[in-house]
């Protein structure tokens, strides 16, 4: 009988529905309107005092008397994943399980945003749309017995562009400028190539005008992106950049915000214009919160653009590191709060989500990083012990160490030295597992006493952060990366998947957790779930534990296919995998479940079998049902229970099996 292939996975990331900008607090709530006017109103003081001076009737393009650039307008801009919060004065807003968890990548892009949410997160995290990866065994996730097709995801975050915190256009717009202004309606009468042109005015008013002017028309207008593009906008956009005024910075950034918001085209017009080069520098030598937020919010946009990640992870990252996710998770708590602003960190780490998806040379780079493990896991774990789950910022962190998780054994060997080091000291089976016990098994000699850097990826303490999210938090993102992350640590064969195994179910009780989500009425998170069961029911020395009626897991599964199609929410996968592993564990362990067989079960197997419409399920179902009546301890029950032998040995179930067998 052929082992059982292990579900890998890798969270992807899903496009997120847009977010919305944040809304500004409560002091800065006057509507747009009433800022216009109350602009427009300080320009005519000035327009009166320089009609008395110097007899002229119009305002001077080039005088600093006006006060326009320190209206307290809030800004809205958006972020892919967060959205661009509050500018300037003003502020403004913001998914890949592998059935080896699937690769996950989550991507986020943020800023007026898009979040992403399926893994890798696009991470392909992206954090979160999911993305299928390639399986490393030959069919499709058939693993009971016979050769299996695994999909990969990448963790389910999603992929995003930063996105304000609320949903919905909520945030207030900016405030015109009142070069020209209609008195009727207090919004400035200036056209889109009039704005740009204000961009390379040396005056900063006109400057602070054109960028406010592009912001407000990009939020409310995706033409407007296009027509900023074809009339060169990017460039003097990224040059205010470098302005010695904090409030052109951020309105120029949140405008850079808006129009990268879901605009592939724009994104990489930002980055041929030395926008990320611009970013970056700005960030390293800023001490403002709210240039902080546009920055993170910016750089999280870009990040979903898998041609600008290089650059990202050879520039932005250092950067992020030293600036925000360094500071923020290792620093003094009671410091200068720009540097422990949570919606700089939830952006920075957005960014971070994408950058971890996709590429194996992102990954290592990332793995590579130091301190950024070590900070990602104490954030998560501070979260954890602080009994706050939910926090957003854990979701993109979870999603981050699910990504790096992603082949994890293959591309990073010397983290395992510890265990393969045990391998040479301990009989190994046919199928490359373990022959111990857990009176046998010592984990502190596999397990680094002080680890540091991607060491944290697979020490039982973080694993006890996933078990202890999983049951915890009510953010399925976050659930699904810690079962993703899980599933990476577990899909391989052989003596690292064994030890993280029984880590898992041994050392942390784990099935106390996983057993209760085989009912989760989320269908990812089932899915996901009975992937994971698959891949803890490949060790043998785990088979006793899974099938204990207490730790429910072999009956959840059974429950699983009692249920069948009826339900109407089920998932060819899902059922799929819950036949294989039930498979396996009744074939290795009959005693276990035999007597959880009985006629309702074996009647939705059968039913099952006969479906065209779950092609997966239908021919792994016909495979248990055959290999139920080839056992002679469980046909001996059966028989006594009064079933005949046409419901587990017919046309259908033989064809199946015939089409497993290896011929020499």
């Amino acid at each position: 009988m052929t082992s059982l292939h292990p579900l890998k996975s890798v969270i992807s990331i899903g496009n997120m529905d847009d977010t919305s900008l944040a809304l500004p607090s409560g002091n800065q709530c006057r509507s747009g309107q009433q800022r216009v006017l109350e602009q427009v109103q300080m320009i005519r003081r000035t327009k009166s005092k320089r009609s008395s001076s110097s007899g002229s009737s119009s305002l001077s393009p080039t005088s600093k008397s006006s006060q326009y650039i320190r209206a307290r307008a809030t800004y809205t801009s958006r972020s892919e994943p967060g959205g661009a919060r509050q500018l300037s004065m003003p502020k403004n807003p913001v998914p890949l399980q592998r059935l080896i968890s699937n690769r996950g990548t989550y991507r986020t892009e943020r800023a007026t945003s898009q979040f992403i949410t399926n893994t890798t997160s696009q991470p392909q995290l992206q954090l979160l749309h999911t993305m299928n990866g390639t399986g490393q065994t030959k069919s499709n996730s058939q693993f009971v017995c016979s050769k299996v097709d695994v999909t990969k995801t990448l963790s389910k975050p999603p992929v995003t562009e930063g996105a304000p915190n609320t949903k919905g256009d909520s945030g207030i717009r900016t405030a015109f400028c009142p070069c020209r202004s209609n008195d009727n309606s207090g919004v400035a009468d200036i056209t889109m190539k009039e704005a740009v042109d204000f961009l390379s005015n040396e005056d900063e008013t006109y400057q602070h005008c054109g960028a406010s002017y592009i912001q407000h028309n990009t939020f409310i207008d995706d033409k407007a992106k296009e027509e900023v593009l074809k009339l060169k906008g990017i460039y003097p956009l990224v040059n205010l950049l470098r302005s010695s005024s904090l409030q052109v910075n951020q309105t120029a950034l949140a405008a850079l915000r808006n129009l990268s918001f879901k605009s592939h085209n724009t994104k990489e017009e930002i980055h041929r214009s030395g926008g990320i080069t611009e970013a970056v520098a700005l960030l390293r030598d800023t001490d403002s919160v709210e240039i902080q937020k546009q920055l993170t919010g910016l750089l999280w946009n870009l990040s979903s653009v898998d041609s600008l990640k290089p650059d990202l992870l050879k520039s932005a990252l250092p950067v992020l590191m030293e600036s925000v996710i360094l500071p923020y998770t290792t620093g003094p708590k009671q410091t200068s709060s720009n540097i422990q602003d949570p919606e700089v960190f939830f952006n920075a780490t957005g960014c971070l989500r994408n950058l971890s998806s996709t590429k194996q040379s992102n990954r290592q780079t990332m793995r590579k990083c130091r301190g950024l493990v070590d900070s990602l896991v104490s954030y998560v774990k501070d979260c954890v012990d602080a009994g706050n789950p939910d926090d957003k910022s854990v979701e993109n962190c979870v999603c981050i160490l699910h990504n790096l998780t992603f082949q994890l054994e293959a591309e990073a060997p010397a983290l395992f030295s510890r265990i393969t080091a045990l391998a040479k000291t301990l009989h190994v089976d046919n199928d490359g597992f373990l022959l111990f016990v857990q009176r046998h098994f010592d984990f502190p000699v596999v397990e680094d006493p002080q680890p540091n850097g991607a060491g944290w990826l697979i020490h039982s303490k973080t694993l006890q952060s996933y078990l202890t999210l999983l049951c915890t938090s009510q953010r399925e993102e976050t659930q699904e990366a810690c079962c993703g992350a899980l599933q990476n640590l577990t899909t391989n064969e052989g003596i690292v998947s064994g030890v993280m195994s029984q880590t898992i179910v041994q050392k942390l009780n784990g099935l106390q957790v996983i057993s209760p989500l085989l009912k989760s009425n989320k269908v990812t998170m089932q899915k996901n779930t009975v992937a994971l069961v698959a891949n803890l029911a490949k060790n043998p020395n785990l088979h006793n534990a899974i099938g204990k009626t207490q730790l429910q897991s072999l009956p959840e599964l059974l429950g699983i296919l009692s249920t069948g199609t009826k339900e109407g929410n089920e998932s060819d996968d899902t059922l799929a995998m819950a036949c294989r592993t039930s498979n396996c564990l009744l074939m290795k362990e009959p005693e276990m479940g035999k007597h959880q067989l009985n006629n309702n079960l074996i009647n939705s197997l059968k039913d099952l079998s006969q479906n065209s419409y779950f092609p997966k399920s239908s021919k792994a179902a016909a495979l248990l049902l055959y290999s139920m009546w080839s056992d002679k301890d469980l046909q001996s029950f059966l028989k006594k229970q009064g079933m005949s032998k046409s419901s587990f040995v017919n046309d259908i179930t033989t064809a199946a099996h015939k089409s497993v067998q290896v011929v020499d």
